[in-house]
């Protein structure tokens, strides 16, 4: 979960690091997908004025009430666990386990959904926090679409209201196709209580991780992860020792100060850099929310900015680093902006400056 200095440590990131998986294996089942959404959208009623879940719910083994159901089946494949006080806010803690779901070709989806309403219905009328852990999810056990939006719509203002948090931990390029599926309907409100965690160790700064008592397979999947993230991290630091060792480019924007760029760039009136996310913000992103709240993978970041340093010009709308996801290079652009302002070492409004800037705005 990457934070820069202007985000705020409960904003969801949106396009943060995702691991790779075989969840969506083509551009057909996205279509597929998105067109299936599209039609139980027009189907509902808007889910802020739904009050009853029964219909999607399904029967219930014949008993009128939903919650007199015996769940011993489902609580046998311990996919969810409850904590009383898992947060460091003494909350309740509930933790699905995405690695125990069953093959869902045998899978009865419909009734675990009322199990997990059987569930929230517990605690829901205290805060709590949810987890979910997606290390595990596989295309043999991942379950159905429509069942993944009937689980939105079960979470209706009662269950909403109290949740303080839900922390998806280990995400992967699967939880950001979802999320583009479902960003229509979910509210500002809902979407700030979402968070993307990469490690347990980012996870410890929020829950007792300790007191989960955790499955083996999730600690070695995440020691596995850190593994990796660390060599990576060792190397990238040898490679910027050697760059801090060596002249800036005459193309470098980053990193260097406001006089080096112009006078390497005498015929523009601003950095080059600055004027093209500008107009491509202008053009392309001033309709997205929280443009410069959301923050982005930075090993996408520093990869942009060493192209842009070597002179490359960056094209946001077709750059296969984008893969023709404009959200993303809309975001990417923006934490560009703020890293390039960062990077200068000194305000653009300097003290010098200050005096004149007062008679203008008077």
């Amino acid at each position: 979960m990457q934070q820069d200095s202007s985000t705020p440590i409960n904003d969801f990131v949106v396009d943060d690091c995702f691991a790779d998986d075989d969840l969506i294996t083509s551009e057909t089942e996205i279509k597929v997908a998105t067109n299936d959404f599209k039609q139980i959208f027009a189907q509902q009623k808007s889910f802020l004025e739904r009050d009853n879940f029964e219909y999607e719910l399904g029967p219930s083994g014949g008993n009128e009430d939903p919650f007199g159901e015996n769940f011993a089946d489902m609580a046998s494949f311990e996919i969810i666990d409850v904590f009383g006080e898992g947060d460091f806010s003494a909350r309740p803690v509930i933790v699905f386990y995405a690695y125990r779901l069953p093959s869902n070709k045998t899978f009865d989806h419909l009734k675990f959904l009322r199990f997990v309403q059987f569930t929230l219905d517990k605690i829901v009328d205290q805060d709590y926090t949810i987890l979910y852990f997606h290390y595990g999810l596989r295309s043999n056990n991942k379950p159905p679409f429509k069942w993944l939006f009937n689980v939105y719509q079960l979470l209706d203002r009662r269950y909403k209201k109290n949740l303080k948090a839900l922390y998806l931990v280990h995400p992967t390029k699967f939880i950001r196709f979802v999320w583009r599926i479902f960003q229509p309907i979910i509210s500002f409100k809902f979407e700030k209580k979402l968070h993307y965690v990469n490690s347990l160790n980012e996870l410890s700064f929020f829950v007792s991780t300790t007191n989960l008592n955790l499955p083996q397979p999730i600690i070695d999947f995440d020691q596995s992860v850190s593994s990796s993230s660390l060599k990576s991290t060792i190397n990238q630091g040898f490679d910027n020792n050697v760059e801090k060792n060596l002249p800036p480019r005459p193309t470098q924007q980053f990193n260097v100060s406001l006089k080096f760029i112009m006078d390497h760039n005498p015929n523009c009136d601003i950095p080059p850099i600055v004027s093209d996310l500008i107009d491509f913000l202008q053009e392309h992103g001033l309709q997205t929310k929280g443009i410069f709240r959301r923050s982005a993978n930075v090993t996408t970041v520093k990869s942009l900015q060493q192209r842009i340093n070597m002179g490359e010009k960056i094209d946001f709308l077709r750059d296969p680093e984008f893969e023709g996801d404009l959200e993303s290079s809309i975001v990417l652009a923006s934490v560009l902006l703020k890293t390039f302002l960062r990077s200068l070492g000194e305000p653009l409004i300097t003290n010098k400056l200050y005096p004149e800037l007062t008679l203008l705005a008077g």
